[in-house]
């Protein structure tokens, strides 16, 4: 009983670690620039670190639509204008089309 138990935690684990792999984390920055567009996407918003992580050298995007993008714009903003140390998540996957750069999509943002 007690190995079919370990066997189904270690295949919980791994799963999960599948399910988040997608994601890549910058080094701790912080936020230069935020740009909001009214009609571009429906209200996308794009900003950039002082520096991004590899995968994500343009910066970062997030949809009007995303479910949590007011959470998440407003910890952009306050973010930028307190000049806060933050580590950005994205999803290289999801380029943005507003850059001919590889900007990704936002999947999280951490303050540190």
């Amino acid at each position: 009983m007690r190995s079919l138990c370990l066997g189904l935690l270690a295949a919980v684990s791994f799963s999960s670690l599948a399910i988040n792999s997608d994601y890549v984390g910058s080094s701790t920055s912080t936020i230069v620039m935020v740009n909001s567009y009214s009609e571009y996407g429906g209200g996308d918003v794009y900003f950039t670190l002082a520096s991004s992580a590899d995968e994500c050298p343009n910066g970062y995007w997030m949809r009007k639509t995303d479910p949590g993008f007011q959470a998440n714009l407003s910890m952009v903003i306050a973010a930028y204008q307190a000049k806060s140390s933050v580590r950005i998540y994205g999803l290289p996957d999801e380029m943005w089309s507003g850059t001919s750069g590889k900007a990704c999509r936002l999947y999280a943002i951490s303050y540190r």
